[in-house]
């Protein structure tokens, strides 16, 4: 006990301390994972029991009491794909997850200058696999871990690192979620002579159950900038789920909506977001769910 009280005090004070770290690369890191998540704005670091949950704050995982998984297939942009895999399981006091990322950005052009023609086209892949755990600190606070190795290539040269993400979940009166969290605090990426600080996201949000009806808002600090997300999921007879959502300070997106459907002990989800700037391309993402 005494072990995981210093965990949880360590975590807070990450979260605390984020607002220290700058501007980044390695940036496949900052896009939002799964349907459910990106349908409700991004608002989802104090969401939990959700597979998706430990992507935005590895403390919000606690609650899931049988194994459950998640699978997503997202299209950002026209050139670029995102594909994520996500896995929760109780195991005496802890929960463990295991999360896998994987982003390709197709057909980049490689030329000798601006105004030549491109010599080749080349893919550029990025993975991020990373496993963790949850724990009860006491009655109404939650902490959690994880720990992953990062991977890049860009061209012919590639890199890695490894990072860390730590989370505080506290529910002070019931049906009421406060969620603080730090993603991807860790080593330098170095490719071909260049580094780059991993992209540390610092994460603050709020959400409550209204049985039907969940609304969540999240304030998101990312590369020198505070934004926030605002979002909701709106439950019939759990069944069919809908959602929307809205992104404050960023250039391509803001607005999304998406849907639920679940039927046993799986459910199918959609999300979309349209691009508000021209060339980038609308973002549809698709999430399978199950529980055993």
């Amino acid at each position: 006990m005494n072990m995981m009280r210093m965990l949880f005090i360590l975590v807070l004070c990450l979260v605390l301390s984020a607002s220290a770290f700058g501007a980044s690369g390695v940036q496949f890191l900052s896009l939002e994972c799964g349907a459910r998540p990106i349908g409700m704005g991004g608002a989802f670091t104090s969401i939990m029991s959700d597979p998706h949950s430990a992507g935005y704050n590895p403390a919000a995982s606690y609650g899931v009491n049988v194994l459950t998984g998640s699978f997503g297939h997202n299209t950002y942009w026209e050139n670029r794909r995102f594909e994520t895999g996500y896995l929760s399981f109780p195991k005496g006091p802890f929960v463990f997850n295991f999360g896998l990322q994987y982003s390709e950005i197709k057909d980049i052009e490689a030329r000798e200058s601006a105004t030549s023609e491109p010599d080749y086209y080349f893919n550029s892949p990025d993975l991020s696999v990373k496993a963790g755990l949850s724990y009860r600190v006491i009655d109404i606070v939650y902490a959690g871990i994880s720990l992953g190795w990062i991977f890049e290539k860009i061209d012919t040269y590639r890199g890695n690192a490894f990072a860390a993400d730590v989370g505080v979940m506290v529910t002070p009166i019931p049906r009421l979620n406060l969620g603080m969290a730090v993603l991807n605090v860790g080593t330098k990426m170095k490719i071909n002579r260049e580094e780059f600080d991993m992209p540390v996201i610092t994460r603050f949000g709020v959400s409550y159950n209204l049985d039907k009806f969940i609304p969540a808002l999240d304030f998101v600090h990312y590369d020198g900038d505070l934004r926030f997300h605002l979002g909701g999921e709106y439950v019939i007879k759990e069944v069919l789920f809908l959602r929307a959502g809205y992104r404050s300070g960023y250039d391509s997106k803001e607005i999304s909506a998406g849907a639920g459907f679940a039927m046993r002990n799986f459910r199918v989800d959609y999300a979309f977001l349209p691009d508000s700037q021209d060339g980038l391309g609308d973002s549809h993402i698709f999430t399978l769910t199950f529980s055993l």
